[in-house]
């Protein structure tokens, strides 16, 4: 190892050591100070909500009676200013004009004035004049106030009522100077808004628009939701479970705030104290006695995951800038051999120079001896430049010859592809079984290197099938001679009566034997009974074999089995039973179709191929193989990689149930 490597090592090493240790200490108390930030804002904001909803029940009551008052002072001013301007001898057009640029200028949005038989021959708004009283068009809001010309009572409040389209609230005094009524009215429907939102249900929408809050709710002492709201885009919107009511129901009056994590969430639940008289009512049924918050508790989680990749990062950076300095470090350390460079190139152009060198030379270290003995090669190397032109010659000579080798190694190996392909397509069945009662199909897509791969399907006799499928470890010649011991193996042990455990313990035993090869095999053996539609089968270090049902469904079959063939000389192996009936299909592959990756290194999968498997239903064993082939090179796409040979085999039950037991 050169001392820049060394240096490179040691520096980064440590630095990156240093931030390990550094980013997980801080990550784990960034989670803990955070879980904490998160229960103390949980119990203020259940406090919060509580505290509003006991003052929020008077609230509604205190701004109408502030609201009449308010509309009760303005409706005696406005009877002294009508007043005072008929004293002053105004016409009713001017006193009316006053009254419009009074509602102009902020006051009251309708303003009417009688006479002492009741006719409004004084108001703001344009049209006809009413009679408080008698005019039908008014409406009650007319009639309620004729009692104020008897001036019985001296003044009216009328609850608010949608009037053209707008929510008015009317009060009205008698007159000041003679009998009449003196009536105005203003819009309510904003300060009803405002009313609501400073209510429990704006107060409720003012914790979610923080985002902050996930839920949040108002019940009673029974668990009853009085009023509630959730972040419904969030998928935080779910109601409350039981187990959240039953601690609520469980909340002590008068208590502190208690704290309880459900999920990916946290709780909240603080008792409402009502203040004076309202604490009896706040006791009884239907009435908020909790106050339940939810907040979302996987910022924790989540910012220690951050934490980390941070730390992560940072360690990159720092690795690559330590890298840097010590690249920089080293080049200044590296001088010397910059200016062997510049000397060896000054020998080649024929204007070498020894002094050049004096500085290096000086040096007692391995770069001033490095010096002192370039410096003496390149004085001779005008002596010796006709033997290096010679020795150039032969060089070149020997490289061609090389080259025509390497050349002569790629055909041979190319050959010995060649040889292994062939062999693995005569090895493959010419042709499956046919008949009414089974359907089967095979498929080899061979990949860019032989990897040994192949099906095979069997007639034991009148009834039954062997179906094989096996992916051998390797390339090239050696798999193609693995393949062939495993497929005679295979088929010298297949015998009628014999199970599947037998054949492979057979045939791992003659591998392990025999074999030249350090290698193994990957097999699926299996003994198929056409008339009862069983399937005993059995693994030797093999996946992918699985069930489809009539209906879609696919079945993985049971792992049953054991090592791979090759690997352990007396291996024991177990074997299982499956029954397929009518229109049920049995799907084998080899470790190609599910090692294959796309360009995220993720690779197919068992779910993926159930997934395409499940959209299979209905066809026949060669759509089904074709189906599964498509999506295995869509999921590879144009940056993935295919890992050795596709191999499938796929056979599909057709005799009915029915002549299946009639049949044994």
């Amino acid at each position: 190892m050169t001392f820049q490597q060394r240096l490179i090592l040691l520096v980064t090493g440590l630095v990156l050591l240093a931030i390990a240790a550094v980013t997980t200490t801080m990550a784990w108390t960034t989670r803990a100070a955070l879980t904490e930030r998160i229960e103390a804002e949980a119990r203020l904001t259940a406090g919060l909500l509580a505290r509003g909803a006991a003052q929020a029940r008077d609230i509604p009551q205190e701004v109408d009676a502030l609201l009449s008052e308010r509309l009760l002072s303005e409706a005696t001013l406005t009877a002294h200013l009508v007043a005072m301007a008929e004293a002053a001898k105004q016409s009713p057009r001017a006193i009316n004009d006053r009254l419009k640029q009074i509602a102009e200028t902020g006051g009251p949005d309708e303003m009417w004035i009688t006479d002492n038989r009741g006719r409004a021959y004084l108001h703001n708004l344009a049209g006809p004049d009413p009679v408080f009283g008698q005019d039908a068009k008014g409406g009650p809001r007319h009639g309620a106030y004729a009692g104020l010309l008897n001036r019985s009572p001296a003044s009216v409040v009328s609850e608010p009522a949608m009037e053209n389209g707008r929510l008015m609230k009317f009060a009205g005094v008698t007159g000041v100077d003679k009998p009449r009524i003196v009536q105005v009215g203003t819009d309510v429907r904003r300060l009803a808004d405002i009313v609501r939102n400073a209510g429990t249900d704006g107060l409720i929408d003012g914790l979610l628009a923080t985002r902050a809050v996930e839920g949040a709710w108002l019940l009673d002492r029974d668990g009853r939701v009085l009023a509630r709201g959730a972040v419904m885009g969030d998928g935080a919107g779910g109601p409350l479970s039981d187990a959240d009511t039953a601690a609520a129901k469980a909340v002590v009056p008068g208590g502190d705030v208690a704290i309880r994590v459900s999920g990916n969430s946290m709780l909240a639940l603080a008792p409402i104290r009502y203040a004076g008289p309202a604490t009896a009512a706040g006791s009884a049924a239907g009435v908020p006695t909790v106050a339940v918050v939810r907040v979302p508790y996987t910022e924790p989680g989540a910012m220690l995951s951050r934490q980390l990749k941070i730390g992560g990062l940072v360690g990159v950076l720092v690795l690559a800038l330590g890298v840097y300095a010590c690249v920089r470090f080293a080049r200044d350390q590296m001088a010397p051999v910059e200016r062997l460079g510049e000397a060896v190139k000054a020998v080649e152009a024929g204007r070498f120079n020894p002094f050049t060198l004096n500085e290096a030379a000086d040096r007692d270290d391995e770069f001033g001896r490095l010096s002192r003995v370039f410096r003496r090669m390149a004085m001779e190397a005008s002596a010796r430049e006709e033997t290096l032109d010679a020795q150039l010659v032969m060089r070149g000579a020997e490289l061609e010859t090389k080259t025509e080798k390497l050349a002569a190694a790629e055909q041979l190996i190319e050959e010995e592809q060649r040889a292994a392909r062939d062999v693995q397509s005569n090895l493959l069945p010419r042709q499956l079984p046919v008949g009414r009662d089974s359907q089967f199909y095979g498929m080899l897509l061979p990949g860019h290197t032989v990897s040994g791969d192949f099906y095979d399907v069997v007639e034991l006799d009148d009834r039954h099938s062997l179906l094989v499928t096996a992916g051998v470890s390797g390339g090239g010649v050696p798999a193609a001679f693995l393949m062939l011991m495993v497929r005679g193996a295979i088929r010298e042990a297949a015998r009628p009566g014999v199970g599947p455990a037998a054949i492979l313990t057979l045939a791992n035993e003659r591998l392990c034997g025999e074999s030249p090869f350090n290698g193994f095999a990957a097999v699926f053996v299996a003994v198929y009974d056409r008339v009862a539609g069983t399937l005993v089968h059995a693994a030797a270090g093999h996946r992918g074999a699985c069930r489809i049902t009539a209906d879609g469904g696919v079945e993985f079959l049971t792992a049953a089995g054991g090592l791979a063939l090759g690997v352990r000389r007396g291996a024991p192996y177990a074997e299982a039973t499956v029954t397929l009936n009518q229109d049920e299909t049995l799907f084998l592959c080899t470790d190609g179709v599910l090692r294959s990756i796309d360009g995220q290194r993720e690779p197919f999968g068992e779910e993926r191929l159930a997934a395409a498997l499940a959209h299979s239903r209905g066809m026949s064993a060669r759509d089904r193989t074709e189906l599964v082939l498509r999506s295995v090179q869509s999921h590879v796409g144009a940056d993935g990689l295919i890992a050795g040979d596709l191999v499938c085999l796929v056979m599909r039950r057709l005799l009915p149930v029915t002549e299946a037991a009639e049949a044994v």
